[in-house]
């Protein structure tokens, strides 16, 4: 029993989700010693990206799972994860100038460099791309 090619793509979901939710983990433990320069932030709002961060993981997690219980529409889930991660890391929620030219942002969902978003999206890619092709029954 060898490695199917169209299982590829979930294993690469897999890993990305495995990324995406340690650096969520490590957003709530930041979170929860208040790591933060500006004395006046919101605290809720470490949690809220942090456990943004999570449940995007966790959606991940079980597209890749789907596609591993042979559902092709665990790449569907895998892909909208990803670009939701992608488009929530570009939107920031809290902007706070530290002075002398120091601006500190935070942005609503937290990534490691944008390695592990990429990993779900090509993964999801990879799936469709290379999926077994069905005969269409007339």
């Amino acid at each position: 029993m060898g490695l199917q090619s169209s299982k590829i793509g979930a294993i690469l979901g897999m890993i990305g989700s495995t990324i995406f939710l340690i650096v969520g983990l490590f957003g709530l433990t930041l979170a929860r010693i208040g790591y933060n320069p500006d004395p006046n932030f919101p605290i809720i709002i470490s949690y809220i990206t942090a456990l943004l961060t999570i449940a995007l993981s966790a959606c991940g997690f079980v597209g890749s799972i789907l596609v591993f219980r042979d559902l092709p529409m665990g790449y569907i889930i895998l892909l909208v994860a990803g670009i939701v991660g992608i488009v929530g890391t570009l939107v920031p929620v809290h902007v706070y100038d530290m002075g002398y030219g120091y601006v500190y942002y935070t942005y609503l969902i937290n990534t490691a460099m944008y390695i592990d978003l990429v990993l779900m999206v090509v993964g999801a890619v990879l799936g469709f791309a290379l999926a077994e092709k069905k005969e269409r029954q007339l």
